[in-house]
Parts: C-alpha cells; structure tokens; sequence
C-alpha cells in the first residue's frame, strides 16, 4: 500500500487528468470557443477545485454527523455523491458553454447534449475515485462519507 501522501497526490493526478479530458469533450460538444488543450486544463482545474470544495463540505459534514457504516456503502456513496456531481458538473457547464444560464437550464440543463455531458462527467467522477478507495483499504474504510473525494 502507498503512503497516504503519495495515494492522495496520485488520486489528484487522476482526477485532474480525467476531468481535463472530460472538459476536453465538453468544449468540443458545448463550447462557443475552440476546444484546446488549454481550455481544457483550465476547466479540468476549474472542476478539480469544485470537487475540493464540495468534498471538504461533504467529508465535514459526514464526520460530524457521525454516520455509522451502511449496509450498502455503494449505494450510499452514490446517494451522497451523484446530486452534489451533478451541481458541480452544471457549475461547470457555465465555464464551458460559455452562455448564460437561468435557474431552470442550470438544474435541468439547455440541451440534451449538455445533460448527457453532465451525466458523462459523473461517470468519470466516480470512476477516477475507484482507484483511491482500492488504495486506501476498499469500500468499508473509504465509503460513503466521512473520506475526502473530489
């Protein structure tokens, strides 16, 4: 097993380079600009931010909640997880779509493309987190909350 240090500087590395590649497609698919490589890393790093954000607020509130283990962690983890991602995602949207949004377009979005992004990049959320919970002992120390994820 790898030092916390080192597993959590990968589990950054991971995600920056899957959010990067996603907010690649989104440019390309949804971007009133040009989809680059530096537009993309500055949304990658837009929505690598995002996730800190939000997962200090979840990993806050779930330790001081003090939530027992569930009988199904990945169910939990996808409860907790997938809404507060899609709020991210849609953040995100307004950065890459370059459009304005009212309320309605940023809960439900402005096309079917942007919500199938949307729905893509929590995909990829959850998949860049698969690596880290193996690493840090699996789903009974990592899952729901109470962990940091981004």
């Amino acid at each position: 097993m790898l030092d916390s240090g080192l597993t959590f500087l990968l589990y950054l590395v991971v995600k920056y380079a899957a959010y990067t590649g996603w907010c690649y497609v989104g440019i390309r698919w949804l971007g009133a600009r040009p989809a680059t490589l530096r537009s993309a890393l500055g949304a990658g790093l837009v929505r690598l931010l995002l996730g800190v954000f939000f997962g200090l607020g979840i990993f806050l509130m779930g330790g001081s909640l003090h939530w027992n283990m569930p009988r199904y962690p990945w169910l939990s983890y996808l409860a907790v997880y997938a809404p507060v991602r899609w709020v991210e995602w849609s953040i995100l949207s307004l950065v890459v779509a370059g459009r304005p949004h009212s309320f309605g377009t940023f809960v439900f979005g402005f096309s079917r493309r942007e919500r199938l992004w949307r729905l893509g990049g929590i995909v990829v959320s959850h998949l860049a987190d698969i690596p880290l919970i193996l690493l840090s002992g699996g789903v009974k120390e990592m899952l729901p909350v109470g962990r940091f994820l981004c």
